[in-house]
């Protein structure tokens, strides 16, 4: 009973060290007292804890590596109303102009703080539609196997109070951390190109999004969530616990004999009724598009490998416009959380087969998309974003608008554009789900 409350103790000594920390100190010198902190007060519990007390010391070590970067941006993505996580992007220098951070040497690092529960296949979903529109199939194909080794290296969907990290070295390549424990390391640089792009890149989340990481714009809030927002001590247990020598296994139970088998196979009977169905799986691809920002504007893609610029949209007969704003009901719009299973498996077949079937659903849907004539005359802009729900045989299933414009002429011309593009090709057969989701922003601006 002492010894779990001085560990309860220390947990509660260094949330709090963290919190106050942050505020009057430079990361460096935070992540230095709060490991003396832990290293002293281990020395005062037993061995259990002393043991736990070295891994979270290595995570702290691990930090100050990374601490001197210089913050460059921040912004927040947010869906459905809430706010998603909020992102970062850290550089040996502040640059301001996207294609110079592409190319410019020495080290840099993209910072995620969860602020929502993910489940596996939402997070590896994510990141894989934004990689898909913003890079070539080459370099996509390229990496893939890389790609996948990097998402797959943590055991557990991100949770709420999370810090994930992508970091590029010349000495390391592209590396990661998940709640201050490397995961992976060793890969190649190119791995973190195409995470940054989908930030920075032709297409970014919005354009908001992309002139905040850039530090065109501020994001105070973004930046207090980055600092104020404490991961739970368990969860950096567990992460460090992923890396700790794997216990001895048990011998294995001798094999039954062959008797003994045909006896089991003749007392064991299973009815249908012990028998749960197996629940379809859904393919969520939701693009971090802030729902307090603009979406991306409509970008059909200008060849096979990569989209290109923003779509020219045609004037034609609008409906009638509702100049008050309209709101969204998130509980009304379907939830990408369907999919809580931490086991699954995502192989370089299902995120090349991923890679190459967005696009084809994207570049569909921006073809048919026509300006409203009526609100062409009245200078109406907006952005419409809807999930679209795809069978496997490329039949639509549901359409949702999750976030409506002002004016109803736009909400109706993007639910039509998806209703006119059906039906869409086949689910891949690479791609295991039932259904296929996908999240498409359409931005209505005139030129």
């Amino acid at each position: 009973m002492r010894r779990q409350k001085m560990e309860q103790g220390l947990e509660t000594r260094l949330s709090k060290l963290s919190a106050k920390l942050s505020k009057k100190l430079s990361k460096k010198q935070s992540v230095q007292l709060s490991l003396q902190l832990a290293m002293q007060l281990a020395l005062q519990l037993g061995q259990s804890s002393r043991r736990l007390m070295v891994l979270t010391s290595i995570a702290l070590l691990s930090s100050i590596a990374q601490a001197d970067l210089a913050l460059n941006g921040s912004s927040i993505y947010s869906d459905l109303g809430k706010d998603q996580f909020a992102a970062a992007l850290y550089l040996e220098t502040r640059q301001q102009n996207s294609q110079v951070i592409q190319s410019m040497p020495g080290e840099k690092r993209m910072e995620v703080r969860i602020l929502n529960n993910y489940s596996k296949r939402r997070w590896f979903n994510l990141w894989m539609q934004s990689i898909s529109i913003n890079n070539s199939r080459e370099n996509f194909a390229d990496s893939a196997e890389d790609l996948v080794a990097l998402m797959q290296a943590p055991k557990s969907a991100p949770q709420k109070g999370d810090l994930v990290e992508y970091i590029s070295s010349h000495e390391r390549g592209t590396s990661m951390r998940f709640n201050g424990t490397e995961l992976i390391a060793g890969l190649s640089s190119e791995v973190f190109d195409l995470l940054l792009y989908t930030w920075i890149g032709a297409i970014p989340p919005t354009t908001v999004f992309k002139d905040e990481i850039l530090g065109l714009r501020s994001n105070v809030q973004a930046t207090k969530l980055l600092t104020t927002v404490n991961t739970a001590p368990e969860r950096v247990a567990l992460a460090a616990s992923w890396m700790a020598p794997a216990k001895p296994k048990l011998a294995a139970a001798p094999k039954p004999t062959l008797a003994e088998t045909e006896k089991a196979q003749q007392t064991a009977s299973v009815t249908p009724e012990d028998v749960a169905p197996k629940a379809a799986t859904v393919a969520t691809i939701a693009p971090p598009v802030s729902s307090d920002q603009e979406a991306i504007p409509a970008q059909p893609p200008q060849s096979e490998d990569q989209l290109g610029t923003t779509a020219q949209l045609a004037a034609g007969d609008g409906d009638a416009i509702n100049e008050t704003e309209e709101s969204v009901n998130p509980e009304s719009a379907p939830r990408d959380d369907i999919d809580a299973d931490d086991d699954i498996d995502f192989s370089v077949e299902e995120a090349l087969a991923m890679r190459d079937y967005t696009p084809v659903i994207v570049q569909k849907i921006f073809k048919k998309i026509t300006y409203p004539g009526r609100a062409i005359d009245r200078g109406q802009e907006g952005t419409v974003r809807m999930e679209v729900l795809i069978n496997k045989q490329g039949v639509i299933e549901k359409v949702t608008v999750t976030q409506k414009s002002r004016y109803s002429a736009l909400n109706k011309a993007a639910v039509r554009a998806v209703e006119r593009a059906a039906p869409f090709p086949n689910i891949p057969d690479a791609i295991n789900v039932d259904f296929f989701e996908l999240t498409v922003p359409i931005t209505f601006k005139l030129k």
